[in-house]
């Protein structure tokens, strides 16, 4: 496939969607599009390369990316599980795509990956399963639903926090998993929660991208505002502190609260702006009903000072989904 040119591997692309063209095949000829000459010239500007292929194919730029991505993670774990796999499937020399032909449609192959970030051997044991008979959609989900509640849960919750507002951060832990690719566009960014730590900064959360190459391409922190600061003007000043320190160590500062933290998002938000705080976001979700919304993004994409004292403890400290640990 890499000896093609772009016109056509573009070509094997038309209509994909009406075709239905296998996801995996999609995935792997968007990789080899974007390593010829032209490929690359497009990909600089990453909307229009995506805007392209959505045209081509007919499918979504999410839709593609995720595919993408859910590609990328398939083959790390098949990498990472080789042994396992050439046990569980039979297979003396691991064929290329075994671990997708038994996982079949995208959204299956999705959730297996997602339940293998949160429990490897609850993924594994589900793969010796789907060998052997037609596991529904549903339990799949089931076993997402009940290895990332188990992750989440041994998870320390500072002890200031009251009960409620445990459940709080628990929740906001499960939703921006679940929708990473309203965050990122794609769902190739891994969130980990209470496995780094930092000599300089404390965060709740970070997320984690690599390229195909393994380099590091995005570090990105989390904040929990699911506290009870006091009413007073200090403990607000404080707030505005944190948020400014952290900025300085990540590529974009994600800022996650509840409807019902003490002050409105647009007071944060004026505060944000008023002070030039550029790498900052905002995520608030509902606790009753679960939604997740963006109220602001980042208007900054440049690295801070601070950000290669991040990139060298996160090296240092490993990146387990993408065979860096």
């Amino acid at each position: 496939m890499s000896t093609e040119s772009f016109d056509e591997l573009l070509a094997k692309l038309d209509n994909a969607r009406d075709r239905r063209l296998p996801w995996t095949e999609i995935a792997m000829l968007i990789n080899a599009i974007e390593k010829t000459p032209t490929g690359k010239q497009y990909s600089v500007n990453k909307e229009q390369f995506w805007e392209m292929l959505a045209q081509k194919t007919r499918y979504t730029r999410n839709a593609l990316q995720r595919m993408r991505s859910t590609l990328i993670r398939g083959n790390i774990i098949a990498d990472r599980e080789k042994a396992k796999l050439q046990e569980i499937l039979g297979q003396r020399a691991l064929e290329p795509n075994a671990l997708f032909d038994v996982l079949g449609h995208f959204h299956t192959a999705e959730l297996f990956a997602r339940i293998h970030s949160a429990d490897p051997d609850a993924a594994l044991h589900l793969l010796a399963q789907m060998r052997d008979e037609r596991v529904p959609v549903v339990r799949i989900k089931e076993i997402l639903s009940e290895v990332t509640n188990r992750k989440h849960s041994s998870s320390a919750a500072p002890s200031f926090l009251m009960p409620r507002e445990v459940l709080h951060r628990e929740q906001a832990l499960a939703l921006i998993d679940e929708h990473k690719s309203l965050l990122y566009g794609g769902d190739d960014v891994s969130i980990y929660f209470n496995k780094y730590e930092f000599e300089f900064v404390s965060i709740d959360a970070v997320g984690i991208r690599c390229g195909d190459d393994g380099a590091l391409q995005l570090v990105d922190g989390f904040m929990f505002m699911t506290g009870s600061p006091g009413k007073h003007k200090l403990a607000f000043q404080n707030l505005l502190s944190d948020i400014d320190y952290r900025s300085s160590f990540f590529r974009h500062v994600w800022l996650c609260r509840t409807c019902s933290f003490r002050w409105p998002s647009e007071e944060i938000n004026s505060a944000i702006d008023a002070l030039g705080i550029r790498q900052v976001g905002i995520i608030e979700f509902d606790e009753n009903s679960g939604d997740l919304k963006i109220l602001r993004r980042s208007k900054g994409d440049s690295r801070p000072s601070r950000y290669p004292l991040t990139l060298r403890e996160i090296m240092r400290q490993g990146i387990p989904d993408f065979g860096m640990s």
